[in-house]
């Protein structure tokens, strides 16, 4: 026999969960705000989410799930498009021998449609469970949002609008910016950008849809894609929370604003920059906490941590971190204040921007359109009494000019170079028009680095080394092939969201300046002979650090091969 069909409010009262009277109300509100009449009766409060999940159970004869699972496989929770787990608002939580998948969702109305997709995606007839909407979230922020996309059977496809339709959409005056989705999508993009450890939120506007990247480790990750139509309101509340002008939409805008989540403090930068389909917009996330890093927390080997401490002791020079966009410099560089500070040191920085916000030290902005430059700053910190001198980075002569003299009168100065490697940053402060005697004289020391991603410690595959060239490597600089290293695995874990590496550390060379290295400095060496005699001396090349790392089961050849290169 058919099973009879009753409507919600009707169990409800049979319940004794409400009375006629308020039943009534409640579907009197509902016609207004068009709302599904159990969340209307939540939010009056006459029933709690318990109580309406009892009654859906009943209506949708569905069973509800009381204990949620633990730990719900990568393959499992990809086994359904993401189209479909977003649009029905349902999970894949098991999967049986036989392929039936056991499924969860907290709006019961869905239940014949998932049934129906699923038994023809799949062939069979699903296994659907009920959960609260507060579990459904929690499931999804842990498990869907955390997914690699191409884990999904099928890409993730946001919902395709007509040229027209978002035209409409754009301009149409009706989409406030305050207006709760635009607010809970922003807020959602922003607290799962902390939760995943990214270090930047890109923001994309192309043809017909907008694409959300998350650079996670250095690597960019897309996480999700929305309608175009929606773009201009997001971009406006974020220009808001920023501060920035809302109106002006074809100049680019910096701005900022923080956030606490889990008694932490994020600091966002925000960069606005008109382009063909729309404003992109990039925010860099800065964890205050960070400001407190030690050196000894980087990741540097214990060899190169000991040459580092070794160039910090000494009273006065340069001593520069070198390395691409992205590198860790800034990092390294706060690291080393926060070795050097004490009551009785007084240290300056100037930084562009200054990042993270060091106790005890006097920090400034260079603002370059109103004359305050790098060079303009360490002339006024001359005049202030300093002890130790910090410049985020020396781009042109008359900065590294400074530094240098500044160095020569009895101060210590920090900054940072972009160039590849640590013999790199002679040669180009010497083609920047350095007198070689004075650079000789000044440099102390260069350290050159790069991040390479860690092994996840849950899910990586020890192995042979099997790469003959590695091998090769190994018998190069360290006499002996290891017996055993790591290897990333196919499809990674929930620990680490399926990435197969989980956080960065830190790799590099570090050449200190002698007498000798003096010599050849003075005489215009070239970079090959700078990097030859600082090997002989003592220094370990990049290369070479980072395959001890990979003998100690931290990172993999394939990470290795990718940042570095032989020496």
């Amino acid at each position: 026999m058919l099973r009879r069909y009753r409507k919600l409010g009707e169990i409800l009262v049979e319940r004794g969960f409400i009375t006629r009277e308020e039943l009534e109300r409640a579907l009197e509100i509902q016609k207004q705000l068009k709302k599904p009449l159990g969340e209307v009766l939540v939010e009056l409060g006459y029933i709690t989410e318990d109580q309406l999940l009892d009654a859906l159970s009943e209506q949708y004869n569905a069973p509800i799930l009381k204990d949620l699972p633990k730990n719900i496989p990568l393959n499992v929770v990809g086994s359904l498009p993401k189209n479909i787990i977003e649009s029905l608002h349902v999970i894949p939580i098991d999967k049986k021998e036989d392929g039936t998948l056991v499924v969860v969702t907290d709006n019961g109305t869905n239940i014949p449609r998932i049934r129906q997709e699923i038994r023809f995606l799949t062939g069979k007839d699903p296994e659907i469970y009920l959960v609260a909407s507060r579990d459904f979230s929690m499931l999804y922020q842990t498990y869907v949002l955390g997914v690699p996309l191409e884990l999904f059977e099928e890409p993730y496809v946001a919902i395709e609008e007509t040229e027209e339709q978002v035209e409409e959409a754009e301009e149409s005056e009706e989409a406030a910016v305050e207006e709760a989705p635009i607010v809970r999508l922003v807020n959602n993009i922003i607290n799962r950008a902390i939760e995943m450890g990214a270090s930047d939120i890109h923001i994309e506007p192309m043809k017909r849809t907008v694409r959300v990247r998350f650079r996670i480790d250095g690597v960019l990750r897309r996480v999700l894609e929305y309608q175009k139509g929606q773009h201009n309101s997001v971009v406006a509340r974020i220009k808001i929370m920023s501060g920035l002008d809302v109106s002006e939409r074809r100049l680019p805008q910096d701005g900022k604003f923080y956030t606490i989540k889990g008694g932490e403090q994020y600091d966002f930068r925000v960069s606005t920059m008109p382009s063909t389909f729309g404003e992109k917009v990039v925010m860099r996330i800065l964890k205050v906490s960070a400001a407190n890093k030690r050196l000894e927390e980087l990741g540097y080997s214990e060899y190169n941590y000991k040459r580092i401490l070794s160039i910090l002791e000494k009273p006065y020079g340069i001593i520069l971190v070198t390395g691409p966009t992205g590198s860790g410099k800034s990092t390294t560089l706060v690291a080393m204040i926060n070795h050097l500070k004490s009551e009785s040191v007084n240290i300056v920085t100037a930084e562009d921007p200054v990042e993270y916000t060091i106790d005890g030290v006097t920090q400034c902005q260079v603002f370059p359109e109103v004359g305050l430059t790098f060079a303009r700053y360490l002339r006024a910190f001359l005049r202030q009494d300093p002890d130790i001198i910090m410049v985020g980075e020396i781009r042109d002569r008359e900065t590294a000019q400074l530094a240098v003299e500044a160095s020569l009168t009895g101060h210590l100065v920090l900054s940072t170079l972009h160039t590849n490697t640590a013999a790199g940053a002679v040669s180009r402060l010497m083609e920047m028009g350095i007198d070689p005697h004075l650079l000789g004289t000044s440099l102390i020391g260069v350290i050159g680095q790069r991040l390479v991603r860690k092994l996840c410690d849950e899910c990586k595959i020890p192995g042979e080394v099997k790469d003959e060239n590695a091998k090769s490597y190994f018998e190069r600089f360290f006499g002996r092939v290891p017996d055993q290293i790591y290897y990333p695995s196919e499809e990674g874990c929930p620990v680490c969201r399926g990435m197969r590496y989980r956080g960065r550390m830190a790799i590099g060379e570090v050449l200190i300046v002698d007498e000798e290295m003096r010599a050849l400095i003075s005489s215009r060496a070239s970079e090959m002979e700078i990097a030859r005699r600082a090997m002989e001396k003592g220094m370990r090349p990049m290369f070479v650090d980072a395959l001890e790392k990979v003998a100690q089961g931290l990172t993999s050849l394939e990470e290795v091969f990718r940042v570095t290169t032989l020496p």
